[in-house]
């Protein structure tokens, strides 16, 4: 796999995550790729958060209108899915892809408590479907288990449906009953490597804080 350029990871409680959604009660460390973008999700604010992240990402880009309406339509649909699915924190990537279209994809958090079990990769072999492939991820605080499958989909701000590489990487925390689970899913065959990369080295930068991480802050998660 190649490279991913990660930002430092960052405390949970330094990032706006949906309080709404599951998460666990300590803190914990997540990296964020540095070339997407966090994807506001607050029924308040995603709107202007949503035409500034457009117009921020395609800057001195010729973007006709159509192009501009169908990334914001993309962006809102995903705001949408996220808010229904209690996502806890959402990245996106925009741009162009190699044949000049305007390509999009959506990677997600989400939080599962197995309480009273303990979290691990035996139970979440249990969970997974029968179809696609598995492998598993090393990553410092355990190993993770990654899912690819192909789905026929309608993308956020479609109209027709079109097969689309699903992922989802599943990491236990040890010593814990708490599951992280990343998503990501694109219509365009290209941005499979990219994302198979990308899934893995945010799984890979998942884990507890330490006292060192928390140090200024008063240890407390949103």
């Amino acid at each position: 796999m190649s490279d991913v350029s990660m930002r430092d990871p960052l405390p949970a409680h330094d990032l706006k995550l949906n309080p709404h959604a599951p998460h666990p009660g300590f803190a914990w460390l997540i990296g964020i790729p540095s070339d997407w973008a966090l994807l506001d999700t607050n029924p308040e604010s995603w709107q202007r958060n949503a035409v500034r992240l457009v117009d921020e990402r395609f800057l001195g880009q010729r973007l006709r209108a159509a192009e501009r309406r169908a990334a914001l339509d993309f962006v809102e649909q995903l705001v949408a899915d996220c808010q229904r699915a209690g996502t806890v924190l959402s990245l996106i990537q925009l741009g162009r892809m190699s044949t000049g279209v305007v390509g999009s994809a959506g990677l997600h958090l989400g939080w599962f408590d197995s309480a009273p079990q303990p979290a691990g990769l035996a139970l979440v072999r249990q969970t997974l479907p029968r179809t696609g492939t598995t492998q598993e991820v090393e990553t410092p605080v355990g190993p993770a288990l990654l899912h690819r499958d192909v789905a026929s989909t309608v993308p956020p701000g479609g109209l027709t449906r079109v097969r689309s590489t699903v992922l989802q990487l599943f990491l236990p925390l040890p010593g814990t009953t708490w599951t992280a689970l990343l998503s990501a899913a694109t219509p365009h065959p290209e941005l499979d490597q990219v994302l198979t990369d990308v899934i893995v080295a945010v799984g890979r930068s998942i884990a507890p804080a330490g006292p060192d991480d928390l140090a200024g802050t008063d240890g407390t998660t949103q």
